[in-house]
């Protein structure tokens, strides 16, 4: 396979590729490359993982080994099973045997996929000292910013000081594993530009890094953003201009709190040359806009006039008013009000907000039949199934529905789809359908494994509950 090829496989899919120049470079240079991706045994896999595994069976046909790191340590620092290595282990075993069912059987017996625990890296002095060295190569408020790998927040004051090593150990184990590029979703990209900023300083090797977009939450609008020109921000004016062609539709949808549909009433009830800014002023987190307090005058007060001035409470109360406003307006968008992807993506506290390899059929169709996914709103973590895992995989959606309903529909194409959703040509209920079925279809190699090899997921099973944060 020739090198273009190569590295079009590596490419695929990818949100982030750092760099692709030096991807080449390593394709050309380098006879066996190396790839790594690090899991913290911390609970069930779900579906986001077929992502990044897709990735790996596309990097095996590149010419790359890859190396699975179980980081067993990590999730005891992290706290994962309340600190109970044993526990961890047992997952991190379950971890393999996905592999395994997923069809990677010969990859893992003929060397190309391989797994490496942390703890057998840990028995080396010098990978300590490879922690210390990335350590030393940066200020404390590099490695907060990088804490996000852990699903923590930068400014979390409740940690134990062992969580200040983990993004140094990160680092540490691409140049321990002697990688040359570097596996994750996007929730992983500081860790990795930490390693390649302690390469510069430290004279090592640097790590190409690849990142695949992560899968959202079930339950939310996901991670997607509105993107304007090259600001990288939301559109806020044309978010506001959607809002506003449904505001009578808003006021009567019983899924958004009384407290917002009132404030949206409020809204309507102004005069409409003023409207659309006041809108504007409440979805940018703003309580004004030019010197005037839009929202305020909804609210019934002005913070300017001394009969109706807000006390510190009464502004505390209105900026939380407008917080879950402002929450569920973006939802309704499609657009997640965070900037933290950690905050987005599917998460393990919650069984219904993600879809578990070993799910049953009733439990697939069920999540998805409830799952986030409002009818003109492309947006949604049901489209992002569709586009990251279903079409990617070679699975199409059979849409099957009355003539009077517009008739049967046969879609392999996510742009198709997304168009046809988006004109409203679809509805949500035979889209969540197709899908459910598809998935039924994805995942029943993981339950036909579990079934003939039941003993290791139902060791996680009896360990779940203790599942840390």
């Amino acid at each position: 396979m020739d090198i273009d090829k190569r590295l079009g496989l590596v490419l695929q899919g990818a949100e982030e590729i750092i760099t692709e120049k030096e991807i080449r470079k390593v394709l050309e240079e380098v006879e066996e490359p190396t790839a790594y991706v690090g899991y913290e045994p911390s609970g069930f896999v779900h579906i986001g993982w077929l992502i990044i595994t897709r990735k790996i069976e596309q990097l095996i046909e590149a010419g790359f080994k890859v190396d699975i790191l179980l980081a067993d340590w990590h999730a005891f620092i992290n706290d994962k099973f309340e600190g109970d290595l044993d526990k961890i282990q047992a997952c991190g075993e379950y971890f393999i045997h996905c592999y395994r069912a997923y069809g990677l059987e010969d990859a893992i017996d003929n060397g190309d996929l391989r797994f490496k625990w942390a703890s057998e890296m840990a028995d080396s002095a010098k990978y300590w000292e490879r922690v210390l060295r990335v350590a030393k190569s940066a200020s404390l408020s590099r490695v907060k910013r990088a804490m996000t790998v852990m699903g923590r927040k930068e400014n979390e004051s409740d940690l134990d000081s062992s969580k200040f090593i983990y993004p140094s150990m990160q680092a540490a184990d691409i140049f321990e594993l002697e990688v040359d590029l570097a596996v994750g979703g996007m929730d992983q990209r500081h860790a990795h530009m930490l390693a390649r900023d302690a390469a510069d300083k430290l004279g090592w090797r640097k790590p190409t890094a690849l990142h695949t977009p992560l899968l959202s939450s079930l339950s939310k609008g996901g991670r997607m953003e509105m993107i304007t020109g090259s600001t990288g921000g939301a559109d806020h004016d044309a978010m506001s201009s959607k809002i506003l062609e449904d505001l009578d539709m808003l006021i009567d949808n019983e899924t958004i709190s009384e407290e917002t549909r009132s404030l949206l009433q409020g809204l309507k009830s102004m005069d409409p040359a003023k409207r659309h800014s006041a809108i504007e002023v409440l979805i940018a987190g703003k309580r004004r806009v030019g010197g005037k307090t839009p929202i305020f005058s909804v609210i019934g007060h002005d913070e300017h006039n001394e009969d109706l001035a807000f006390d510190a409470n009464d502004l505390h109360r209105v900026d939380m008013q407008l917080n879950v406003a402002r929450k569920e307006l973006f939802a309704y968008l499609g657009v997640l009000d965070a900037s933290d992807p950690a905050e987005n993506k599917m998460s393990k506290s919650d069984p219904d907000s993600g879809i578990y390899l070993h799910d049953g059929e009733d439990d697939i169709r069920r999540k998805i039949k409830k799952a986030w996914c409002p009818e003109g709103v492309p947006d949604n973590p049901i489209l992002e199934i569709c586009k990251m895992i279903l079409f990617p995989m070679g699975h199409g959606l059979e849409i099957r529905r009355p003539e009077k309903w517009g008739g049967d529909l046969d879609i392999d194409d996510y742009m198709e789809l997304r168009k046809i959703y988006a004109k409203k040509q679809l509805h949500p209920a035979d889209l969540k359908k197709a899908v459910a079925n598809e998935m039924v279809a994805i995942l029943r190699v993981f339950r036909e494994y579990f079934k003939k090899n039941p003993d290791t997921i139902a060791l996680v099973k009896k360990n779940a509950r203790s599942i840390g944060k």
